[in-house]
């Protein structure tokens, strides 16, 4: 063929044919069924799964909790937004550019590690603490599609959350698995809505690659070795969770003895302790929140000689836990949490899980956070965990 069509042209007279002879999709399909244009029409249909998509620019997709939702195809959808923290996590490792919003508010020193725009994203709510989303601003920034991403199973309450919120803002409300178990799939239904596909498989392998080579490791410590751990949470330091809290599910994947051997609080979780009852558990580690940025206990816990009898404080093993961009651990529950995992597990186990988390945690924020650091800054998050207590 002498004069190829540019994509351009050939939508044009796409066009033109419609408006003239009124193709409809049938008839558009007979003629790519000639032969006659298949090379012209395979770069304008790239990245559609049907001709239907070309025509409407929508697509059906089944969420995590079977639910049937029509949302735009790839090529139409430039503006997202999540129900919380967690989901901004999931989404922002994905598709940075389509967020048209925010759930959470960070400070300058956040802000350094998120991608340059950020800072002028508006703040749009989310069901976090019993807080709303802003449901006018929905509207008003064009939001095509809406994500729940979950830290834990879907629940009856999630699902009923979410239809609220999608019959009252008229936008198709994803709902993503993004438990522990099931971040895969989670990685795969999201590049799938998303049109990241190839991105999400990089990321899958990641995590499973870190997920199996950290579990394998602290299989290795004997139990009577496991290290007793204390999470200590809120401005004092005097509240936590107990193992079967999402919320403490990263020290119990690397291995830890979670100390706190008290009742389970559903959802923000936080249980209230007494300073009785943790010099009663008497930890050997406590990883605490930071004082600058979450308004943590770390240094408290440290200094204080309310704290100076417990074997955590003797030794020098308080750490803080690294929050920048977002918490490592826990708050959000969402993939920060893989380097979190592997954080805990070279600190409590260096000889099973020998990594050097210098290098891991550089890999981790520019595979996840799109941001190169240097050997420093990496230093500077590990704080006195690094090297490793004993090495």
């Amino acid at each position: 063929m002498e004069h190829m069509l540019s994509k351009g042209s050939f939508l044009e007279a796409v066009g033109s044919m419609h408006t003239v002879h009124a193709v409809d999709r049938r008839s558009f399909c007979r003629w790519l069924g000639t032969g006659l244009l298949v090379t012209l029409a395979t770069p304008v249909l790239t990245g559609c799964e049907s001709v239907d998509e070309f025509f409407t620019g929508e697509r059906t997709i089944v969420d995590a909790a079977g639910r049937e939702l029509v949302i735009p195809s790839v090529g139409h959808l430039e503006r997202i937004y999540f129900t919380d923290p967690v989901g901004q996590v999931w989404c922002f490792t994905l598709a940075p550019d389509l967020l048209v919003g925010t759930s959470m508010q960070f400070t300058d020193e956040e802000l350094a590690y998120l991608p340059e725009g950020t800072a002028d994203l508006p703040y749009l709510g989310g069901f976090l603490g019993g807080a709303e989303i802003d449901r006018e601003a929905l509207l008003a920034e064009g939001v095509q599609v809406v994500f729940l991403v979950t830290g834990a199973e879907i629940t009856e309450a999630n699902v009923s959350e979410v239809e609220r919120l999608q019959k009252q803002v008229n936008i198709p409300v994803v709902m993503v698995d993004g438990s522990f178990d099931n971040v895969s799939s989670a990685f795969r239904l999201l590049g799938e809505v998303l049109g990241k596909e190839e991105r999400a498989e990089e990321l899958v392998s990641y995590c499973e690659k870190v997920i199996t080579e950290v579990t394998a490791a602290v299989a290795t410590v004997p139990e009577d070795r496991h290290v007793k751990l204390y999470y200590a949470e809120g401005p004092e330091g005097l509240q936590t969770e107990p193992d079967v809290s999402e919320h403490a599910l990263a020290f119990q994947i690397a291995g830890a003895t979670n100390v706190a051997t008290i009742e389970h609080i559903k959802g923000a979780g936080m249980s209230n302790v007494s300073l009785e009852q943790v010099l009663a558990w008497d930890p050997e580690v406590i990883i605490a929140w930071d004082d600058v940025v979450r308004g943590g206990a770390a240094e408290d816990i440290r200094t204080n000689p309310d704290w100076a009898t417990l074997a955590a404080v003797k030794t020098g093993r308080v750490y803080t836990m690294p929050n920048i961009p977002y918490a490592w651990c826990d708050r959000p529950r969402g993939i920060n949490r893989l380097i979190g995992i592997q954080w805990v597990a070279n600190m409590l186990y260096p000889d099973a899980y020998d990594v050097d988390m210098v290098e891991e945690v550089k890999a981790f924020y520019s595979g996840f956070y799109r941001v190169d650091i240097t050997d420093d800054e990496a230093k500077r998050f590990l704080g006195n965990s690094y090297p490793p207590y004993g090495t």
